[in-house]
């Protein structure tokens, strides 16, 4: 499967597209584009988030960390977070631990 044929960028709301999910492990990409919010949630399991397309601003408390292309961050658990996108195309994956 190639990511980037099967996301769409959609101005209205981000999208996401599940890679892989079973009882240990779900694998999601989230497509932002430009200016785009992935609304204020909060990740209940262990999830590292890769950028694989653009860039984003990963706001969580006080803080705004840039991430590009190929950075990685462990996101906190059960600790509020939004994302923005900042490039116009912006895809971003997520792996959760599950068990």
């Amino acid at each position: 499967m190639n990511i980037l044929d099967k996301l769409e960028f959609n101005p209205a709301k981000p999208t996401v597209l599940i890679i892989k999910k079973n009882e240990t492990i779900k694998m999601f990409c989230v497509a932002l584009c430009k200016e785009q919010v992935l609304q204020k949630h909060q990740a209940k399991v262990p999830s590292l988030l890769i950028v694989l397309k653009g860039y984003i601003q990963f706001r969580i408390g006080d803080e705004a960390i840039t991430l590009r292309e190929f950075d990685t961050y462990q996101i906190p658990v059960q600790t509020d977070h939004e994302v923005v996108g900042l490039g116009d195309e912006n895809v971003f994956l997520i792996t959760q631990e599950l068990k």
